[in-house]
């Protein structure tokens, strides 16, 4: 699988990578410009969807041009002495642009939240739902890959309860399943020579 997501929505851009033991996150949205690391550990098996925010730069921009036009327009109309129902027709024609882009740039897109030490959210849009879908399932399968590599070992240094609360922790949290969890507690008992069953 790519361990890569790139997303474009309007002027807003995210990309996500995984590596071996965190995501690299770079926003560039109407909420943040930024770039950072996320260990995968500090990334919770939780999520939520929440509206996005509005493009405000845009909004702003349509408002701008549309203030500058229909001044130029008043101008225009006042220095040719035109009568007033063409002036009216002209506002209209000007208008009803102008509501269209409003509404269609102020539509707020949706975004999908992990829980985690840093932002981690992702554009949620019908057209990229799949995709998303994927990568976040995809994060979390890296995630159990890199805890049963992390702490699923018998480590001499560690003490033996230690050791056994982690794999009681792996096992909790569906890392390991039942017959693994089973095995490597054996294995441990063996290993510090607590079971007195063993010869």
């Amino acid at each position: 699988m790519i361990n890569k997501l790139e997303i474009k929505y309007r002027n807003q851009k995210q990309s996500f990578e995984i590596l071996d033991e965190e995501i690299r996150v770079d926003l560039s949205t109407a909420k943040h410009k930024l770039k950072y690391n996320i260990p995968l550990e500090d990334i919770e098996n939780s999520w939520f969807i929440e509206k996005g925010s509005l493009d405000k730069t845009t909004v702003r921009l349509y408002t701008s041009l549309f203030l500058n036009l229909f001044l130029i327009l008043c101008l225009v109309v006042l220095f040719n002495k035109a009568p007033p129902l063409a002036f009216k027709i002209l506002c209209s024609f000007l208008f009803l642009p102008f509501i269209f882009m409003i509404i269609k740039n102020t539509e707020e897109c949706e975004e999908k939240h992990l829980r985690s030490s840093k932002h981690l959210y992702f554009i949620y849009t019908k057209k990229n739902a799949a995709e998303v879908d994927a990568f976040i399932e995809l994060v979390y399968q890296k995630q159990i890959e890199f805890f049963r590599k992390k702490y699923f070992l018998i480590d001499p240094v560690l003490p033996h309860n230690l050791q056994y609360e982690r794999y009681i922790w792996l096992y909790s949290n569906k890392y390991i399943n039942e017959n693994e969890y089973e095995v490597i507690k054996e294995d441990l008992d063996r290993y510090f020579n607590f079971n007195p069953n063993i010869i």
